[in-house]
């Protein structure tokens, strides 16, 4: 998926219910790993990623991927 494209209302983390805005807004608010996301927004801690997400697997290399475009460069 390439989340540069994706439109803000798209949802990273079904489990959760979390949009790319919503990730996207914590990342600017200092969220730098996939730790604090979590802890921002409740991204990734839900558990049912193989029967939620359509892609059947955990949202967490999305928030990295995320992360990568949208975080501070070092």
């Amino acid at each position: 998926m390439n989340w540069k494209d994706e439109k803000d209302e798209t949802l990273v983390c079904f489990c959760s219910r979390v949009d790319k805005a919503t990730v996207v807004a914590a990342i600017k608010k200092g969220a730098n790993d996939v730790k604090a996301i979590q802890e921002q927004t409740k991204a990734g801690v839900g558990g049912r990623c193989k029967e939620l997400n359509p892609r059947g697997r955990c949202c967490h290399p999305d928030i990295k991927e995320l992360l990568e475009i949208y975080g501070e460069k070092r």
